[in-house]
């Protein structure tokens, strides 16, 4: 009785030296790499449009769904490439292509046809992508503002 005591004693010392090995405790830890949300393809969903003349605002529309009126669609690379489609189908309107972009914390600028375009990105996760843009035009005294807000889905 006392042989099969040690022989299990010494076996259960074995099994315990095998699993704490100390090797993996100075493993360096690495931190994930974020999720690049904003690779794949989206479509416009809604939009908000706020317009002001000489800062007043004149016209505002929260969230419009934009269903058949108007088709907008990107579609980012993994190599700063984007492909695009347009369409307004009531004004005769379609238009596709491939452009450039880049990333700079909340700052998306996408260059299409040789001209820069730069958004912030209000909100980007893994269905969800929203680009923020500020349009100014002064016309004598009459200064023209409109803020807009796209909102893509994942398609």
């Amino acid at each position: 009785m006392k042989k099969i005591s040690t022989y299990l004693f010494a076996a259960s010392v074995g099994l315990l030296s095998l699993t704490a090995c100390s090797g993996d405790d100075n493993a360096p830890t690495t931190e994930p790499q974020p999720t690049n949300h904003l690779l794949g393809q989206w479509k416009l969903n809604t939009m908000s449009v706020t317009s002001y003349e000489n800062g007043e605002v004149v016209q505002q529309n929260i969230d419009t769904p934009v269903g058949s009126q108007i088709t907008w669609e990107y579609d980012f690379k993994a190599d700063n490439k984007v492909d695009y489609y347009m369409a307004i189908p009531s004004a005769g309107f379609e238009e596709k292509g491939s452009g450039t972009y880049t990333r700079t914390g909340n700052t998306l600028t996408m260059t299409i046809n040789d001209e820069a375009q730069s958004f912030e990105i209000s909100k980007s996760d893994a269905d969800n992508l929203h680009l923020k843009m500020t349009e100014e035009e002064v016309d004598g005294d009459i200064t023209y503002k409109d803020e807009i807000e796209q909102k893509f889905i994942r398609k």
